[in-house]
């Protein structure tokens, strides 16, 4: 639909004229309007997505679980056997997260109610799952046993909205991300599972900061942010004492080249794995010892097709990587829509004076 606008006094006129019919639907990206006068759509219906294997190639291996309109958010369990993620279906349109059972091929609903959920991280022993829910009005944080014995029990509350992006494998901190809802901006912050459990700023500053990875050992942590005037990806060391912890502490290592988006860690602590805007798949060799060193990036495939986010407000990990490196998951167009054709329109508006 288009309808005319003022923009001197910011306000329309006249009534509401259709432009096109019957397009398809992904979130919000079936059609694209230019300001040179281009319209571009698709018609057909509802874009389907398939979580997809692939090995370090590119090579397709396989899929798992059932299509959905959407997966925002996809993580795997620590033993790699299962997955937990937020899923969107024709029929809810709200997320939920589901968990994956590879060896059995099932998929079992985890949460439930009529408020979004997403973003589940499983803890380093696979037995609970947190994940973040507006449910009291921000995104916080709730816990809930993996197995479904008990219902979620909320684990953190405040004014930003939160989401949980990396679980130390010692157990002891919960790294997140905080949407500061005042100035829009993201940081990184810790909440820590023992003692006072009083969360406190990893990297709280003008830029935002997001994606936060633990390292396998606990002593670095990998993040994105976008201080440079785009998102790269960059490693701090990880200081566990509030004290001594926040922007301005230790030394920061820039890993990506050209861009880059949701590390992840290979078990042994030895490469990195990125994505870049445009979707190839990067690994970058690191080492620790005796100083933090890390090589050049190397393109590993150009994942499939798959929507990146760009910005840290709306950035969702909708991939990841078995501990070894060598398998990664995705989300990938599946059904009717990832073959319907785009229609082009030159001087769209010229229809609407007819």
């Amino acid at each position: 639909m288009a309808q005319s606008f003022d923009a001197g006094r910011l306000e329309v006129a006249g009534d509401p004229l259709t432009v096109a019919e019957g397009l398809g639907a992904y979130a919000n990206f079936g059609f694209s309007a230019s300001t040179n006068g281009v319209l571009v759509y698709r018609t057909g219906g509802v874009n389907s997505r398939q979580l997809t294997w692939c090995d370090r190639q590119g090579k397709v291996l396989g899929t798992a679980g059932e299509l959905a309109t959407v997966f925002p958010t996809v993580h795997l369990s620590p033993d790699g056997t299962h997955a937990a993620v937020a899923r969107i279906s024709a029929e809810e349109q709200l997320p939920a997260v589901w968990l994956l059972d590879f060896s059995r091929g099932t998929s079992t609903r985890f949460t439930f109610g009529s408020a979004p959920a997403t973003a589940a991280v499983w803890s380093p022993d696979g037995n609970r799952v947190v994940f973040s829910s507006n449910r009291g009005g921000n995104y916080n944080l709730y816990q809930k046993p993996a197995n479904g014995a008990s219902d979620e029990e909320l684990l953190l509350k405040s004014t930003e909205d939160k989401r949980p992006t990396s679980w130390s494998r010692d157990g002891r901190f919960l790294l997140y991300t905080a949407n500061d809802l005042k100035t829009a901006k993201s940081g990184l912050w810790v909440l820590p599972l023992t003692g006072d459990k009083k969360p406190f700023p990893l990297l709280d500053t003008d830029f935002n900061e997001f994606d936060g990875q633990f390292s396998p050992d606990g002593r670095w942590i990998a993040y994105s942010s976008d201080e440079s005037a785009r998102n790269e990806i960059y490693v701090r060391p990880f200081l566990p004492e509030p004290s001594k912890t926040g922007s301005g502490t230790g030394g920061k290592w820039l890993i990506s080249d050209g861009g880059g988006f949701d590390p992840r860690w290979r078990r042994d602590g030895k490469e990195l794995y990125y994505h870049t805007a445009d979707g190839k798949i990067m690994a970058v060799e690191v080492s620790t010892d005796p100083v933090f060193k890390a090589g050049i990036p190397k393109a590993l495939f150009q994942a499939p097709l798959i929507t990146f986010s760009s910005t840290a407000s709306a950035s969702y990990t909708q991939w990841d990587v078995t501990a070894d490196g060598k398998r990664f998951l995705f989300q990938s167009t599946a059904g009717q829509f990832a073959q319907a054709p785009f229609t082009v329109v030159l001087n769209w508006q010229a229809a609407l004076k007819k």
